[in-house]
């Protein structure tokens, strides 16, 4: 009976019909009733492919799939749809069975992701990756990458207006206005016109977009890639910046906005001539007061950028209320000095209040700005104390340690040349995305092969292959103690023959030779065979460029594989969930099963 052969699959595979229901993307009931019996589904209809779907999967995911071809008599080196339609046919066996009727296009729910909706308008307009991304002023890259589901415009309100107007303009020149409404659900009668269009465009692009925090991610990862190894050049100079005449005053107090800037401009320009060593710095008031001016604003980057530079480490605890783009918003801001390794910056887990703010810059050894006033009267009459003197500065030193008890790092900056490892033993899943194959799955051949032609002396040569062992250490040992997804492309024939794949060595830029890049993949392959909670998602091109991200349920690791090589840690549990949000969806919607992925990777052997 057909509920009977389901059940005894279950209990092979151990497990339940939510585990099938949650793999195979199904409603729980449904899956439920073919169970017990109460739904037996057509044969060849879509219930049962989707039930197909989930039991491989399932098996796939359990390390069972030679049992269960063993249970529906398949051989085991059939391909996945091969074994899906042995146990389609397994469990039918002996039944009668109704034809399922195909589904007309009415039944279908087009279009479900933004990648797919772009796509579906611009192969009605006839735009191609090329010519929209020369109409948007933007890397063709880049549309390829929205199309895929890799990459999401959200983040630029205008990129995102730009490509509805781009659409519309395309379709309404084609005489194809009616057409491209009619494409979103709207109204695509003879009184469509532009602005109409554009509208529905907008709404049925970005619908499925506004509860995703991709973006935000996206837009950091981006950020931290693109600044320069070149040393952070202060906008003006010492002398433009600091006025003699206000780095000299002797005055106890300041008072409003005009008062607060000349006292900063006094306290940063005598950290930068006495030389000062530490700098704490936290103000829960209204930042208008740095950025209203932008003359003011320059001078305060310039003098931070000047005591960082002459060895004044930084310490700020960040004002954040618990919103993820202010949250990234403020790891931006200092991200050209994160790799000066002088920045430590935290977050204040405690709630900001709304009656009185709070200033508090403080120099161990010089001086300490600090200011409590009612909220709103900051500007015109918020009295703000320049102490010196030692007690006053120890007491302000016990308040700052206060607030920093209960603050929690915000970004931990690494410096070396690789800090990021595969993930930590003891977690339950692990994922890494990359522009190309994982270090920790190189076979020594390779790696070997690679570093002999790089020139690198010995000690470095050691340091190297230490990184290397440390990785291979910990993919092990992840995979045996939880679950470790890889994410990345694999390049075309053009690419891997032309030189142009990356191998992931730290402190060598080399690309791989096609030997080599054979002999990773044969290593990945055996990964793939020896580790059932090992896994491969191969994604349709990169999504960062020189980056490795490394996510799990304690931390995220963004990696620079390029100078400066640095790695910065996130520990927030808003970041975490915004991270692991951005990888669950990748998977969501590109990872095979092993069989299918094996078999593709044996295309370059």
């Amino acid at each position: 009976m057909f509920s009977d052969k389901v059940k005894q699959i279950l209990a092979l595979l151990e497990t339940s019909s939510a585990d099938i229901a949650r793999i195979s993307d199904c409603d729980k009931s449904h899956i439920s009733r073919m169970v017990s019996g109460a739904r037996k589904p057509k044969v060849n209809g879509a219930a049962v492919r989707r039930l197909a779907d989930g039991i491989y999967l399932a098996a796939d995911e359990k390390g069972r799939t030679d049992k269960l071809c063993e249970v529906i008599q398949c051989e085991r080196d059939c391909s996945a749809n091969e074994i899906k339609a042995h146990l389609i046919k397994w469990l039918y066996d002996g039944e009668e069975t109704d034809a399922a009727k195909p589904r007309s296009s009415a039944d279908r729910t087009p279009y479900r992701e933004f990648g797919e909706k772009l796509g579906a308008a611009m192969e009605l307009t006839g735009l191609s990756n090329i010519r929209m991304g020369r109409l948007l002023n933007i890397d063709p890259s880049y549309i390829s990458r929205f199309r895929s589901g890799l990459r999401s415009p959200k983040a630029n309100r205008k990129m995102m207006s730009d490509i509805c107007v781009t659409l519309t303009e395309r379709a309404a020149s084609q005489g194809k206005l009616s057409a491209l409404a009619r494409l979103t659900g709207a109204d695509g009668g003879p009184s469509a016109n532009r602005e109409n269009v554009s509208d529905a465009v907008y709404e049925w692009l970005y619908s499925t977009e506004r509860t995703d925090d991709a973006p935000v991610v996206q837009g950091l990862i981006d950020q931290i890639g693109s600044f320069s190894a070149d040393i952070v050049m202060p906008p003006l100079s010492f002398e433009e910046a600091a006025d003699a005449e206000i780095v000299s005053e002797d005055i106890s107090a300041y008072y409003g906005t005009a008062g607060l800037r000349r006292a900063v401009i006094r306290f940063l320009g005598n950290v930068f001539l006495r030389g000062e060593k530490e700098l704490y710095l936290y103000s829960d008031q209204n930042m208008e007061w740095m950025t209203g001016d932008p003359y003011f604003r320059a001078k305060w980057a310039s003098l931070m950028i000047l005591c960082v530079t002459n060895g004044t480490r930084i310490s700020i605890i960040h004002n954040i209320n618990r919103d993820l783009s202010e949250m990234t918003d403020a790891i931006k801001s200092w991200l050209p000095l994160y790799p000066s390794g002088m920045i430590k910056s935290y977050y204040c887990k405690l709630r900001a209040g709304d009656r009185f703010s709070t200033t508090l810059f403080l120099s161990p050894g010089y001086a300490c700005i600090s200011g409590s006033n009612a909220v709103g009267t900051e500007n015109e009459s918020g009295m703000y104390r320049f102490d010196t003197g030692a007690d006053q500065l120890n007491a302000h030193r016990i308040a700052y340690d206060e607030l920093l008890e209960h603050s929690g790092e915000l970004a931990k900056v690494q410096l070396a040349e690789d800090t990021g490892s595969p993930g930590e033993a003891d977690v339950r899943s692990t994922a890494v995305l990359s522009d190309t194959l994982s270090l920790a799955t190189m076979p020594e051949i390779t790696l070997r092969s690679v570093i002999l032609r790089s020139g690198k002396n010995k000690a470095e040569l050691s340091h190297i292959r230490a990184v290397w062992e440390k990785h291979c250490e910990l993919l092990k040992q992840t995979a045996e103690n939880g679950t470790v997804y890889e994410y990345a492309p694999l390049p075309s024939d053009e690419e891997l023959f032309c030189g142009k794949v990356r191998a992931d060595i730290p402190g060598i830029s080399a690309a791989y030779t096609p030997k080599e890049y054979a002999d990773h993949i044969r290593s990945i392959i055996d990964y793939l065979e020896s580790y059932p909670n090992y896994r491969l998602c191969i994604i349709p091109e990169k999504a960062f460029e020189d980056i490795r991200l490394i996510v799990s349920e304690r931390s995220v690791a963004v990696t620079r594989l390029k100078a400066p090589y640095i790695t910065i840690r996130f520990d927030h549990p808003d970041l975490r969930r915004a991270f692991n949000s951005y990888i669950d969806r990748i998977r969501k919607q590109y990872n095979l099963d092993k069989l299918t992925t094996i078999h593709k990777l044996e295309q370059y052997l």
